[in-house]
């Protein structure tokens, strides 16, 4: 007598189960059987045997052993199936057949088809108590033979009535569960014959064949008595559709033309329907099929089927029809800059069209050879400079004369040349403690400086200026500055000399006068260490007053003011005291300076851009006499001015100055700047101008973008969120790449893109790896109106076939989805291996690694605080494979 076990030892046994690699059985079973075991042990069928012979409505008896665990002990069940095809499939005999028994009698049922690959099974059914789980394998008998009794045929399927076309096959049949015997068929009443076989077949039909067939069935373990007669079915013979005037093979017409396809056809209740590469066409249901407005798209194989009352259908010939169309391009030039003597500097243009052909040209003449969509300069030199375009032909039979070229758009292409000198530095003579600067001026790009005292170079002494302070004898010396430039092209100044020297000082100041109009006015000074002597009216320079003796023979009223002199060696300058002289003779015209406007306003300038404002009249003379302007200075170098004549230059009374001010801002942020004007207005001599501006960038974009890991000859996609921080709507205008590997990436989302203010938009980008390894390029966005910016971008590419599915590789992630904690289950024995969580944008949250893990055993992992709610990807690297699964985190 089996006692059932307690609750307690079920959950024991449970327990131990659970410890132990759970698997599916499938031993002769369909997938839909399947069941869960735990492997502890197989039943055993003793009844039937193999090879033993049973008969269609006789009792047989099943027997199995149980094996150590009895299923009763568990709630268990037994159920029961047999196969009539050596297990492929399985059908129900008994379910919920009580645990403790060990056999069951089974009638065999009449309608079973006899065969000699019968088997039975008996299988536990396990409950919840079992987790669902069988303790063991299912009992699986030997194959043996099922046979049919002398009895009537019963015929299951009678012959059906159809209908066929001329030259097409028919077949009648019957479905009986007789196993040997004769058929004998029958057309209208007459015998065709006696055969074996259940069916039978007319190879090809003719209006002659129709009429209503019947067969007569006969068992051979009786002959006499063991009969049936089926029903009559009918056979209905029509003719089918065929085609009269066919397509022609090839047709060509041009883009936007029109044109009509045509065929023609006979049969009974013909109907047409044109195909464009295998697709029917909607509403294509005539003889002919008429294309308007041909495009692209419309190239193609085209047929017509014409069915009717029969089948099969008739088709047409296929005529392969192209469309001769104008290439799209897709992708424009982009302008290049090259070292001289570099390689690998590139044009290239991307186009859609069929069999594309392209030929570069520079300015204007045909390249030999530049018959690629790249061309490539190597060993540039200046000669390569010039203006490039690309004509872009698609290579197509036309006989139409269609137009089938696109030119891109013009690039130029230079090479960057040595930094060109402006302004030459110049020898100086400076006092001892005194400062004193050597200023040089080159035009070029990514300019570098570096100056030399007597072939040596000066420590920190990289700017265009070298400013000395506290001169001492040791500084005099030659001087030369190196300007480097891109590609290091170099330049290198005159060779400059440094004097040392004392300053001078003025021992008798000159004295000042009241004269009338045409008296003598002399003014005189005595100095010491004199170099250079200049005097100056009312701050202005006199011309050629350079003596220490300044005399004027016939004084007029515009000769009145104050008046100094500065005395300049190498050393310094001293000025002496100002000397006023009154002329008290006629008014004197004299000239006067007025801006029309202190200030001027560029607003806000998108970074990698400038911004020009054009001040009409903004110098104007409001005396009478003509106005010098002696200088224009403008700082910093943000700004510029053009549009104006060089200094000195003279305003005739009443009449003004334009000014063009430029600011190309160097940083994001504001930029203050000053014009100062000076001129020989006898007051007010001096103003300035304000200068303001902002340079912005008016949205956000990622630093960088991580694509992860994928395999070479894939792709990744990723989009970046682009945000328009402004008030005002962007477009970004371009986008294209940079760096070594700028060819592994390219841009999915249509440009121009146009975002507004406040919203935000995706640029997405493809990442599709040629070459294994880490790969990098950065992405360039240009927006005239809301500036430059770059993306950093980054990938893996690993070699194919290194990443697998995590269930292959016997991987589980449980609970998924997951709060704090998840844990790795490894259904197979694992060498030293790493873990990963990867989130949404490719980048990598939180890692662990272990040493390798027996099968069976797992690996918990605490999500970290900053692995926020939401879908993640899990990678376990091990060797040189991959696996990944989809991870949930709900916080």
């Amino acid at each position: 007598m089996h006692q059932p076990l307690h609750l307690f030892d079920r959950i024991r046994i449970v327990a131990l189960g659970m410890m132990l690699v759970v698997g599916l059985f499938a031993v002769n079973q369909p997938t839909a059987n399947a069941q869960c075991v735990y492997g502890w042990g197989s039943l055993t069928i003793t009844a039937p045997t193999a090879g033993s012979t049973w008969q269609q409505n006789t009792t047989l008896t099943i027997r199995w052993n149980q094996g150590y665990y009895i299923a009763g002990n568990y709630s268990m069940t037994y159920r029961l199936d047999y196969s009539s095809n050596n297990g492929t499939t399985w059908n129900l005999i008994a379910a919920n057949v009580d645990g403790y028994s060990t056999s069951y009698n089974w009638l065999i049922p009449t309608t079973v088809t006899p065969t000699t690959t019968y088997r039975v099974r008996v299988s536990e059914v396990p409950d919840y108590y079992n987790f669902g789980c069988a303790f063991q394998y299912p009992g699986v008998s030997g194959t043996f033979t099922v046979i049919k009794g002398c009895n009537v045929p019963a015929i299951r399927t009678q012959p059906q009535s159809q209908t066929v076309c001329t030259g097409q096959s028919a077949t009648m049949s019957v479905s009986t569960d007789m196993v040997t015997g004769t058929y004998e068929w029958f057309r209208d009443g007459v015998s065709l014959g006696v055969t074996r076989s259940p069916s039978y077949t007319i190879a090809s039909v003719t209006l002659a064949s129709a009429g209503l067939y019947s067969v007569l069935l006969r068992d051979d373990c009786d002959p006499a008595n063991k009969f049936a007669q089926s029903a009559t079915a009918r056979l209905t013979v029509i003719e089918a559709p065929a085609v009269t005037s066919n397509l022609p093979a090839t047709r060509v017409i041009c883009e936007s033309s029109n044109d009509t396809l045509r065929i023609r056809a006979v049969g009974a209740n013909r109907r047409f329907q044109w195909f464009k590469d295998n697709v029917a066409i909607a509403g294509a249901t005539d003889s002919n099929y008429v294309i308007n407005n041909a495009q692209a798209a419309t190239t193609g194989k085209y047929y017509c089927v014409v069915s009717g009352t029969c089948n099969p259908p008739a088709t047409s010939a296929t005529c392969d029809l192209t469309v001769a169309a104008k290439p799209r391009i897709t992708r424009e030039p982009i302008a290049v800059t090259a070292c001289p003597g570099s390689s690998g500097n590139t044009l290239s243009v991307q186009a859609t069209g069929l069999n594309l052909a392209y030929q570069w040209y520079q300015d204007g003449k045909l390249i030999n050879g530049a018959t690629s969509s790249t061309l490539t300069f190597n060993n540039y030199d200046y000669s390569m400079n010039g203006q490039y375009y690309c004509m872009v032909r698609s290579d197509i039979p036309n006989p139409n004369n269609c137009v089938i070229s696109a030119q891109s758009r013009t690039v130029r292409v230079s090479g960057y040349r040595n930094p060109i000198m402006v302004t030459q530095p110049k020898s100086a003579t400076a006092c001892v403690a005194g400062n004193t600067t050597i200023v040089s001026e080159f035009t070029g790009t990514g300019l570098s400086y570096q100056w030399f005292k007597d072939g040596q170079a000066i420590a920190n002494a990289i700017s265009n200026t070298l400013v000395l302070t506290s001169i001492k004898p040791s500084d005099a010396g030659r001087y030369v500055v190196v300007a480097t430039g891109t590609c290091d092209l170099r330049t290198v100044s005159d060779t400059v000399s440094l004097t040392v020297a004392t300053r001078p000082s003025v021992t008798t100041q000159p004295l000042g006068d009241t004269l009338e109009t045409g008296e003598r006015l002399v003014l005189s000074i005595v100095a010491t260490e004199a170099g250079t002597v200049q005097w100056f009216r009312n701050d202005v320079a006199i011309k050629d007053a350079n003596t220490t003796t300044y005399s004027v023979s016939n004084v007029k009223k515009s000769d009145a003011g104050f008046y100094t002199a500065r005395v300049t060696n190498s050393c310094g300058a001293v000025v002496s005291a100002a000397a006023k002289v009154v002329v008290n003779d006629p008014i004197v015209p004299r000239p006067a300076m007025e801006l029309s406007q202190t200030t001027v306003e560029f607003g806000e300038i998108p970074q990698g851009y400038n911004k020009t404002v054009n001040v009409g009249a903004l110098i104007k003379n409001v005396g009478n006499a003509p106005l010098t302007i002696t200088a224009l200075n403008v700082a910093p170098s943000d700004f510029t001015i053009s549009n104006v004549p060089a200094v000195p230059f003279d305003i005739a009374p009443g009449a003004d100055q334009s000014v063009t001010f430029v600011a190309s801002p160097s940083r994001l942020g504001s930029v203050n700047g000053t014009l100062t004007v000076r001129s020989n207005a006898t007051t007010n001599p001096q103003a300035t101008v304000a200068l303001t501006a902002k340079y912005v960038l008016r949205y956000t974009a990622p630093a960088s973008q991580d694509f992860g890991v994928t395999e070479t000859g894939k792709t990744v996609e990723k989009c970046m969120t682009i945000t328009n921080s402004s008030a005002q709507e962007i477009t970004i205008d371009q986008a294209s790449f940079l760096g070594a590997n700028a060819s592994d990436f390219s841009i999915v989302t249509t440009l121009p893109l146009t975002i507004a203010a406040g919203a935000s938009a995706e640029v997405c980008v493809k990442f599709a790896p040629a070459t294994v390894g880490k790969r990098s390029a950065q992405l360039s966005l240009r927006s005239a109106n809301g500036g430059n910016s770059t993306v950093d971008l980054s990938g893996t590419a690993e070699t194919p076939g290194g990443v697998i599915d995590a269930t292959e590789a016997g991987i589980m992630a449980f609970p998924n989805p997951a709060s704090d904690v998840v844990e790795l289950r490894f259904g197979k024995s694992m060498p030293a291996f790493s873990v990963a969580v990867v989130n949404s944008t490719g980048r990598t949250v939180m890692t662990t690694a272990s040493d390798g893990l027996e099968a069976g055993a797992s690996l918990r992992l605490n999500l970290a605080s900053d692995v926020a709610s939401g879908s993640y990807t899990l990678v376990v690297r091990f060797g040189e494979y991959v696996a990944s699964m989809p991870l949930t985190v709900v916080r």
